[in-house]
Formats: C-alpha cells, structure tokens, sequence
C-alpha cells in the first residue's frame, strides 16, 4: 500500500471516530413534544397553555359583561392547515393561511363567534377589553380571529378601554356624613 492512501485511510478513520469522542461532553437537549404546550379550554378546544389562561381570563369576564365567547377554532395540526390552504386555493372554502405560517398551528389563534359584523355587542366588547389579555385582531378582514400577542399588543391607559374611549365605571357614592349633636 502506498504511503499516501495509508495516509487518507488514517484520516478517514479519524474523522469516522472522532464525533465520536467529542459527543460524550456534549449534552443533547430532548425537544418536548408539541403538544405538551396544548391544553384544552372550557369549549374543548385547545390551545398553547399561556393563551388558553388568558383567553379564559378574558371569557370569564365578558360573561360578567353578559358577552360570550364561542370558539369555532383555535390550535390546528400542519395537516388540518394544509387541508384549509388546498381549500382556499381552488376557492371552496375561506381564507386561509399557508400551512406553517397560521398560528392555528402554534395554538395562539381563536377563531370566535361574534356575530355578521364589527357592530355585533360581542365584536365591540372584544375591541374594547381583548387587549388587556393579550389579544388582538390581526386580520382586517376576519372580525372572528383574535390571537394571542401579549408583548406586541400596547395595554390601555388608565381609565380607558383598548379603543381609548373612556371607562364607564360608576363613580363610588360619597361616604355617609354622621352628625353628632352637641346638645
């Protein structure tokens, strides 16, 4: 054998054991499986655990408000997203986003009931308090899809609601005046 195919056999051999060696200082980090970040909401549907407690925050208190929330969507798999996309493109069924950029898919997305237009009592309760939980509209087109943005989405003022428009809280009444008689 001639001395330089030893010498690339040697070298083949190194680079063949090496990883090897190195791999035993390396911690490998076990992705957790999707769907450990999913839990499910009072409708049954699930959703990424930071918004579903939010959005059961906010549902809780439209109900106080006398609005309910109906989900008729929220986390979708690649493959249900895929389905809808196909749907969209030969124009069978609504708009959709591309399978991997919905965030359906990452359970950050609520399809809700509200109603055929933005002046439906739960459209205007949504416009006026979902931010305050995180949530905002971010299809123009789609008054029925609100997602969970908590960093990006500004909280109202103080005194005002996510529109701007002021609070309507009831003024506290004036504290009873006891008089003492001197007499």
């Amino acid at each position: 054998m001639s001395v330089p195919l030893l010498r690339w056999g040697l070298v083949l051999l190194v680079c063949l054991l090496a990883p090897a060696g190195f791999a035993k200082d390396v911690k490998v980090r076990k992705a957790k499986a999707p769907g450990s970040r999913l839990v499910r909401v009072h409708s049954g549907h699930r959703m990424h655990r930071d918004a579903a407690a939010a959005f059961e925050r906010m549902a809780t208190e439209a109900r106080s408000a006398g609005q309910s929330l109906l989900i008729t969507s929220a986390w979708r798999s690649y493959q249900q997203q895929r389905y809808l996309w196909r749907l969209y493109r030969k124009g069978r069924g609504p708009k959709a986003a591309r399978p991997g950029r919905s965030n359906h898919n990452r359970g950050l997305a609520v399809d809700l009931v509200v109603g055929n237009d933005l002046d439906s009592p739960t459209s205007a309760w949504l416009a006026g308090n979902a931010c305050r939980f995180g949530f905002r509209r971010t299809v123009a087109s789609e008054p029925w899809h609100w997602e969970y943005r908590p960093r990006s989405t500004p909280a109202p003022l103080d005194g005002e609601d996510c529109l701007g428009q002021p609070l309507d809280v009831e003024p506290e009444p004036a504290p009873a005046v006891v008089r003492t008689d001197a007499s």
